[in-house]
């Protein structure tokens, strides 16, 4: 690597990572690159990260005296949140976390989440707002089928009638519940997919685990996008077409 090109490789971000250990806590989190590259992305992760440490160890605490009281040992506590990106432009970076944790019990947690981040208004943005109630409204049943397919896959058998409206394990879930972020599949800059995140029991039994669905945008899903925002988003017929060695 020529002189040059070694500064700048050293010029550029490195990912965030920290993990700690104590008796009470065991506490992991990181963010990468891209998203350490933007100061106040930057600080609202680190502010995410303070958040969640001091919770998860004001909760570990609490077991901890609670265990002491009722004569059963304690375990340390776990949390760790590692996010990644999901599509990165120059107009938007999306990126989303998998997220773990432990609080006592038979066996651990997981969850997700997700930010999209405006480069230009330097701000968060909320997903399911810019997107739209009437795009929410389209992609549902895309999402439902979906949903129903992997769960047929993963029971062995079509799924089960509902037994009410709000059963987790069959009836479908509202989009706006759960962790969305556009996705760049094909990594040309632009989000042509929705990536709809569901962790464990909010769409089945734990064994089943977690339902991490892609829908492709049609044209009506991108309908309520403000024109400044539009140009990071495509449609099918927008999309390059493969590389000769994809």
């Amino acid at each position: 690597m020529s002189l040059l090109l070694a500064l700048l490789a050293a010029a550029q971000p490195a990912g965030f990572a920290v993990e700690e250990r104590s008796e009470l806590l065991e506490f992991s989190y990181a963010w990468p690159a891209e998203a350490e590259a933007i100061a106040l992305l930057r600080a609202h992760l680190a502010g995410e990260m303070a958040r969640a440490r001091a919770g998860a160890a004001r909760y570990a605490r609490t077991d901890r005296s609670e265990s002491a009281a009722e004569g059963r040992p304690f375990e340390a506590h776990h949390y760790g949140a590692g996010w990644g990106v999901v599509g990165n432009g120059p107009v938007l970076l999306s990126i989303a976390a998998e997220i773990s944790s432990f609080t006592g019990g038979v066996h651990g947690n997981r969850d997700f989440a997700a930010i999209l981040w405006d480069r230009a208004a330097g701000r968060r943005l909320d997903t399911a707002r810019l997107l739209g109630p009437g795009a929410l409204e389209s992609l549902r049943p895309r999402f439902c089928a979906a949903l129903d397919a992997m769960r047929a896959d993963r029971r062995g058998s079509e799924p089960l009638e509902a037994l009410a409206d709000d059963d987790p394990f069959t009836a479908c879930p509202a989009l706006a519940r759960h962790a969305m972020a556009p996705a760049d599949r094909d990594g040309n800059g632009r989000f042509e997919t929705l990536r709809v995140m569901l962790p464990p029991y909010a769409a089945g039994a734990y064994a089943e685990g977690e339902y991490v669905i892609d829908l492709a945008f049609e044209s009506e899903d991108l309908a309520a996008i403000p024109d400044g925002l539009r140009s990071a988003f495509e449609l099918p017929g927008e999309r390059r077409a493969p590389l000769p060695d994809e």
